[in-house]
């Protein structure tokens, strides 16, 4: 048998496994099978479902269509795909933008009844202002008092070229390596 490293990881992670699958001291004794078997090089790992985890909050979660590319001075809409998990209530939704963007008409908030259904649909208005990407943020707030954000990227104008001379400006310093890097001032209080 030919130890490589890939041989030799699997198998700790197959004695740690085992160790850990041991019965405690109540518990009937049984030897583990400890015997390392040869790992075919050619096979591909399989890996288990991805892990996800559910920030708290309100149980609410959204997506996003966007009307197309926005002029500057020129008008777009969002359409938010909004999917809550309760049964009754009313959900709070307000829409606000950063400073690339103006949120227009009457879009801006409103409240949804969640015993209409599970899924619903809410349309956004802005007015592009300035060249970049800009985001439009959405708060969604149950009866509960939970809470839940979302932002929607929006593109204005000519955004590659203003975010090309957004990351240009960044001051950036050559380390050591040889990497490049942004250097922020900070201070620190040790109390």
């Amino acid at each position: 048998m030919i130890f490589s490293p890939r041989n030799i990881s699997l198998s700790a992670v197959s004695l740690a496994l085992v160790a850990c699958a041991a019965p405690s001291s109540n518990e009937a004794s049984v030897q583990p099978d400890t015997t390392v078997s040869e790992v075919n090089d050619q096979s591909a790992a399989k890996l288990g479902p991805a892990i996800s985890t559910i920030k708290p909050g309100a149980s609410v979660s959204f997506s996003h269509q966007t009307s197309g590319p926005v002029q500057v001075d020129g008008n777009g809409y969002v359409t938010l795909t909004i999917n809550e998990g309760y049964s009754s209530g009313l959900l709070a939704l307000a829409a606000s933008s950063d400073d690339g963007l103006e949120v227009t008409g009457s879009s801006a908030s409103t409240s949804l009844n969640m015993a209409d259904g599970t899924t619903h649909s809410w349309r956004v208005d802005f007015r592009g202002l300035t060249d970049g990407v800009h985001y439009l943020n959405v708060l969604a707030t149950a009866d509960t008092g939970e809470t839940r954000g979302y932002a929607a990227r929006i593109e204005v104008g000519d955004w590659k070229t203003a975010e090309a001379a957004r990351e240009a400006a960044k001051p950036m310093e050559m380390q050591e390596d040889g990497e490049m890097a942004v250097v922020l001032e900070a201070e620190e209080t040790i109390e």
